[in-house]
């Protein structure tokens, strides 16, 4: 579907019944809402626990929680058939087109001034950029980024989870549809090479790590690790509950989702808010740099959308096509961000995909929605 200029969207956007309607429930269906509960109730004994940042004590999952859901289209189905429906079309609805070769490397290279942080001179140079093949929104394919890499390069793929059901609890599945993208991922990573699977411990982004390697062909469940630094709250000074309310008072209507939107790709908001590029550095030196050696040479990281989207954005130099406060895109399930580290710790990013699109485009969903109410 053709975008929509900004000036286009904004009148649409002025129609209560759209606005307040509509995407809202697209996106409280889509997109992961509050959760928290204490560390040590998410761990389950089929997994290895990381050590715990004493800052990540609460699990939080991502935005939305102030949208009630209802129904996208007619308001005659339930809402639960309507949104898996919206989920599905979400994967392929923006199709995937062959753009010219683009580098994504990080301009900057990531500072080691955290505390703990390895501080090596050569871990101020990025690596020199391959030449991957991105679609129209900045994405290339995991595999295609998982084939690119040097005998000596090691990799670390954070993306979101697969299609869950409805609910956004701990104990939320994947639905039908989610764990076949899982493992129509994983196989198109297939090889001898043994992967590592790190996750936030929810039940969905667990469902998802052990889908990717069943898909792979692996002859056992993987051992996942739990990392609690994953879980969502990385970027937020308060939790995702109070982000949804702050949005609100703001009268922004897409609530915390539009809220990160705008933080990420124009900055502001201190006071609910990390400022987005020294905390993501942070973050590839607290987590990615400080729990690499434990970790072997290509790992998965399945997390939540309120970390993966701004990390991806980050990665791109805001180049990646998530501007939902602009066209309405949203990080899509198993999309992310690739981090490709050489042996002297340098960093270079490329913003990745596992299904047909890295975006989940409401617009498109909603425009497909009435059409389809339409239809005699």
């Amino acid at each position: 579907m053709q975008k929509l200029n900004h000036s286009v969207l904004r009148a649409i956007a002025t129609k209560p019944l759209f606005v307040a309607i509509s995407f809202t429930a697209m996106l409280s269906a889509c997109s992961d809402t509050t959760f928290s509960t204490a560390p040590e109730s998410i761990a389950s004994s089929s997994t290895t626990t990381e050590e715990l940042s004493s800052s990540e004590v609460a699990t939080v999952e991502s935005s939305g929680s102030a949208i009630q859901q209802s129904s996208s289209s007619s308001g005659t189905k339930n809402n639960s058939s309507s949104s898996r429906s919206s989920h599905r079309r979400s994967s392929s609805s923006v199709a995937q087109t062959s753009s010219s070769i683009i580098s994504s490397s990080q301009d900057t290279p990531v500072s080691s001034s955290s505390d703990g942080a390895k501080s090596s001179s050569s871990s101020q140079t990025s690596l020199p950029a391959k030449e991957i093949s991105l679609d129209e929104n900045g994405f290339a394919t995991v595999a295609d980024v998982y084939k690119s890499l040097t005998a000596d390069e090691k990799a670390v793929f954070i993306i979101r989870h697969s299609e869950r059901e409805d609910d956004v609890a701990i104990e939320t599945e994947l639905t039908a549809n989610g764990v076949k993208m899982a493992q129509d991922l994983g196989a198109t990573l297939k090889s001898d090479e043994e992967f590592s699977y790190i996750t936030s411990g929810f039940v969905r982004t667990n469902e998802t790590a052990n889908n990717i390697s069943k898909g792979r062909g692996e002859a056992s469940l993987p051992k996942l690790i739990t990392n609690y630094d994953i879980t969502g709250n990385w970027f937020l000074k308060i939790s995702a509950d109070s982000l949804a309310q702050y949005a609100t008072k703001l009268n922004m209507k897409g609530s915390s989702v539009e809220l990160m939107a705008h933080w990420a790709y124009d900055g502001g908001y201190p006071d609910v808010l990390y400022e987005l590029a020294p905390r993501a550095e942070e973050f590839m030196q607290k987590v990615i740099l400080k729990n690499l050696s434990k970790w072997k040479r290509v790992s998965i990281m399945v997390s939540h959308d309120i970390l993966v989207m701004p990390l991806t954005v980050f990665g791109s130099n805001k180049k990646v096509a998530l501007k939902y406060h602009e066209d309405y895109h949203w990080i899509n399930y198993i999309a992310g961000l690739a981090i490709i580290i050489g042996t002297d710790n340098s960093m270079r990013y490329v913003p990745v995909k596992g299904a047909a699109s890295g975006v989940i485009d409401y617009l498109a969903i909603f425009m497909d929605g009435r059409r389809t109410s339409r239809s005699p």
